[in-house]
């Protein structure tokens, strides 16, 4: 039995290496939303380690890829570095399990530099000259590309959700402040408290680093503009949902998803990570 399964490990590693990590990045996916408002102590349980091997898991695989033959024996190996980049970017839906992750973010950023190195290594090493595998070389330098941007994105909102840097943009970052109502505020009680939610989530994050609540809202009229916001408002609904949009900056990439450069990341993407399926390679 342990030579079998030793004869499997030295003639697939790197198959179940990718499967593995690819499993990982679909549990990910599935239960990073429980911890929002369930309690489910298996699930979160199954969260947890998934978080704690998806990295181990592709970092290792990068780097058995380096020193591993196989790739010259399947061609499409070779795509399975930049691959294991975008695994290490990520799901949208998470970045950190605890707080203390986002602190980690320059570890993060260290070990981008490392597998980026990795990843070109192994494509310079076993990609062939001008003229070979054209589709195949197109698609490993597009999905090269690919995914140093999405592990760049997740270790820029892992800086963007520490403490330290959500202090300084309630400091630096204009109010959201709309002097007009929009039409939508009437047309659903969900709507209108979403969008209250949004105009007044500066609030939430100057407590949630200890700076003053009022600091800024005596100045210019701005207190008047938070009375009016939170006019007609379910103040517990409210709260719900400024913790659960708190919950996104602090957990998830969507400090910076919700901008310019990453709705754009999101739009190319599908159009840049085209994969060239060849039967035999898997074989």
């Amino acid at each position: 039995m342990a030579g079998d399964a030793l004869g499997l490990w030295n003639h697939g590693s790197m198959q179940i290496l990718v499967l593995l990590s690819l499993g990982l990045q679909f549990v990910l996916f599935a239960f990073a939303g429980i911890r929002r408002r369930e309690d489910a102590p298996v699930r979160r349980f199954l969260l947890w380690l998934a978080y704690l091997l998806a990295d181990s898991t592709a970092v290792y695989a990068v780097g058995h890829l380096s020193f591993s033959s196989t790739v010259r024996e399947h061609q499409l190996v070779v795509f399975w570095a930049p691959f294991l980049l975008m695994h290490l970017g990520g799901p949208d839906n998470i970045t950190a399990y605890a707080l203390q992750d986002n602190q980690l973010w320059l570890r993060h950023l260290q070990i981008l530099v490392v597998q980026v190195l990795g990843a070109a290594y192994v494509l310079k090493k076993n990609l062939p000259g001008s003229g070979g595998w054209d589709l195949l070389r197109i698609a490993s330098f597009l999905m090269f590309g690919l995914g140093v941007v999405k592990y760049g994105e997740r270790t820029w909102a892992l800086k963007c959700a520490t403490l330290e840097s959500i202090g300084v943009s309630v400091k630096t970052q204009p109010l959201a402040i709309h002097n007009h109502f929009h039409p939508q505020d009437e047309a659903s009680n969900e709507e209108f408290l979403v969008r209250r939610a949004h105009s007044l989530f500066h609030i939430c994050k100057r407590a949630i680093v200890d700076s003053s609540v009022i600091e800024k809202d005596v100045v210019e009229g701005h207190e008047e503009y938070t009375t009016k916001m939170m006019h007609k408002a379910e103040l517990w609904a409210l709260m719900e949902i400024e913790l659960s949009l708190m919950y996104d900056v602090l957990y998830t990439k969507a400090a910076v998803a919700h901008t310019f450069l990453g709705y754009l990341v999101r739009v190319v993407s599908p159009l840049t990570a085209p994969v060239p399926v060849h039967r035999e390679a898997w074989l």
